[in-house]
């Protein structure tokens, strides 16, 4: 009988039992072609995770920006204890303090903080030029292919209506209204009132006069950003203490910003038409309308590019009609 590691009888030369060199040479092949598979699904996988994660932060980076420029948008126009620019006594005027004197704004004209009347407003990418004045330069290069967009109006908070609540805001820009007129005035250190109105609230119901923080932002994109030179970002200037005009970054990566403006020259609610900046800010005189801005910032990094919805909310201003 033979068997393993025997040939023939028990004195026989031993043999080592095993497989040969083809059966070695085909299981390597097959272990080489099992692992090449698992390093292409383990490729294939880390690529569609990486491209996922660049979508949500492409989606995230976006969806901030909307929702940035949606708060603001919400509340554009509002004053106070009435939303009407043309009760603002220093209308397009300038910047004066509780007791009337002039005071000076830096970093943009005073004129910037005064022009109620155009609560919702901006400039477009085909006029080819920056739309703020040159006191209000952009930092790092407004990115040219975008457009620009203004919102002016009152905070949410409401400043009590004391000369210890105005303290506590000296040198802000603020605005002080009545049911019947308004003001905008820089508070001081002595916590002023303006002359006509309370200077004390209501131990209940509807206040005679208040005062809030006048908001006024300018949205635009720039060039760089703090991520780099030439890696674009959504900016804002707005109002602080001094008072001065601020720039700051709200969101790096935003490479557009698009607006339009619908018309609602029946007041029924829904735009009429849309309209680019340049074609809403008619000549004086030609009528009033109800104005609707439309925003829409994109963000984009490498090849990819999230486009979020637009978002749409209410303001007023002068339309050419």
């Amino acid at each position: 009988m033979t068997g393993c590691g025997t040939h023939g009888s028990a004195m026989s030369s031993p043999r080592t039992c095993g497989s040969g060199l083809v059966e070695l040479m085909i299981a390597m092949t097959l272990a080489l072609v099992l692992i090449g598979a698992a390093v292409a699904a383990f490729i294939k996988g880390r690529d569609t995770h990486g491209a996922a994660e660049a979508v949500a932060q492409l989606q995230e980076t976006a969806r901030y920006a909307l929702g940035v420029i949606e708060s603001d948008l919400r509340m554009s126009g509002y004053l106070g204890l009435h939303g009407q620019g043309a009760l603002i006594a220093n209308l397009n005027g300038p910047l004066i303090d509780a007791s009337g004197d002039a005071v000076q704004l830096d970093g943009c004209e005073p004129l910037w903080t005064t022009h109620l009347d155009e609560p919702v407003g901006g400039w477009d990418q085909a006029e080819g030029r920056y739309g703020l004045a040159p006191g209000c330069a952009a930092n790092g290069t407004w990115r040219t292919s975008t457009d620009g967009l203004v919102i002016r109006r009152a905070s949410a908070d409401r400043i009590p209506q004391t000369a210890a609540g105005l303290r506590a805001h000296a040198r802000q820009v603020l605005i002080a209204t009545s049911r019947g007129t308004g003001l905008v005035f820089v508070g001081d250190a002595d916590g002023t009132v303006p002359p006509g109105y309370a200077d004390s609230d209501l131990p209940s119901g509807t206040p005679l006069s208040e005062t809030r923080r006048l908001l006024v932002h300018a949205y635009y994109i720039s060039r760089s950003s703090s991520e780099g030179a030439n890696f674009p970002a959504l900016r804002r200037k707005r109002l602080v203490a001094g008072p001065a005009v601020q720039d700051e970054e709200i969101i790096p990566g935003i490479d557009d910003l698009q607006v339009q403006y619908g018309v609602d020259g029946d007041h029924d609610g829904s735009a009429d038409r849309w309209l680019e900046a340049s074609a809403v800010a008619g000549p004086a005189g030609r009528g009033r309308a109800d104005l609707v801005a439309r925003a829409c910032p994109r963000a984009r990094r490498g090849l990819e590019r999230h486009d979020p919805p637009c978002v749409c909310e209410s303001g007023r201003g002068t339309a050419a009609r």
